[in-house]
Order: structure tokens, then sequence, then C-alpha cells
């Protein structure tokens, strides 16, 4: 795997070997605002928190469904866990990050032994 820089209004994105981070929007689950979060996608998990010394949250990755939003003009994509009724609403600044993102969190997902599909389609 090729490591990608790409730069966006809030800093840098990194994709290495191990994982990819950097800054998203996230829409807040109570009042549905969208605020920077920082993201890293480790082997099976998306972490995230204020900043990139405290991602403290986690979002399970194995067996979740990622969906792209369909002409919102947002660059932005959902993220629903395996036996979860919550669904994580995320945004990158544009669609090159978009997609960067996407795919990592599918490659996360299918080198998983525990992930049940092989399919994973990042449009």
């Amino acid at each position: 795997m090729m490591a990608v820089v790409s730069a966006t209004s809030n800093g840098l994105v990194e994709n290495t070997k191990e994982n990819k981070k950097g800054w998203l929007s996230k829409r807040t689950h109570f009042t549905y605002r969208w605020k920077p979060a920082w993201f890293e996608v480790t082997e099976t998990k998306l972490l995230y928190g204020e900043n990139e010394e405290e991602p403290l949250k986690t979002i399970n990755l194995i067996g979740a469904e990622v969906e792209a939003l369909e002409g919102d003009g947002a660059f932005g994509w959902t993220i629903t866990p395996k036996d979860s009724r919550r669904t994580f609403f995320l945004r990158a600044s544009n669609e090159a990050e978009q997609q960067g993102w996407m795919l990592a969190i599918c490659e996360a997902q299918l080198s998983s032994r525990e992930h049940a599909s092989n399919a994973c389609v990042v449009q």
C-alpha cells in the first residue's frame, strides 16, 4: 500500500500502512450539528475524539454498514455498527478525501478475521 498525504482545510490527513488518521466532521448525536473531530482507523475500529492525543471513543467496524450519502453535495457517509441502532454521520472536505476514508474503513473491515462478508464496495 502506498502512503498518501493530502491537504485538508483542517490540516493533514495521513494514510500509512498501519492506519489512516485525520480531521473529519461528525454530526452530533443530539443536536445534529457538524463538529470537527480527529479520527483514526485501526485494525477493527474507528477511533475518534476532540483531538489527536485523545481519541477516546470507538466505532466497531466489524460487520458495520458503510454508505455514501447520495446527493447531499457535502462528501458525507454513514457508519452503522453491527447490532446497533445508532448511525454515525461523517463528512470529508472533498470527494477524494471521502473516498480515501471509505476505502481505509473497507480495508480495515476486510483485513479482520471476524468480518462476516468479503463484500465491501466503495462508490
